[in-house]
């Protein structure tokens, strides 16, 4: 999924909650691309120092961010789908 680099925290919540609505699921970890991950820390932990982030400290709603080596603005969810719990489409 592409964010952008200056996202707003609504941009996301949608981007989560999207996931969460088609596979019946929360994701397991977030992989972000550098400025993502840098972006997320300003809006949702007032900081944009990445620096400091050991790993899996970027959480949201309990749900680890991780970098990874992704386009710029992107992000990407992991997790296990139960095919019977996505419902029908």
């Amino acid at each position: 999924m592409q964010l952008g680099a200056s996202f707003a925290a609504p941009a996301f919540e949608r981007a989560f909650a999207q996931f969460v609505e088609l596979y019946n699921v929360r994701p397991l970890r977030v992989l972000c691309s550098p400025d993502v991950l840098a972006r997320f820390c300003a809006v949702y932990q007032r900081s944009s120092d990445v620096a400091h982030l050991h790993s899996n400290t970027a959480r949201f709603q309990g749900v680890p961010l991780v970098a990874a080596i992704m386009a710029p603005g992107a992000i990407a969810f992991e997790g296990e789908v139960d095919e019977e719990r996505m419902g029908d489409w």
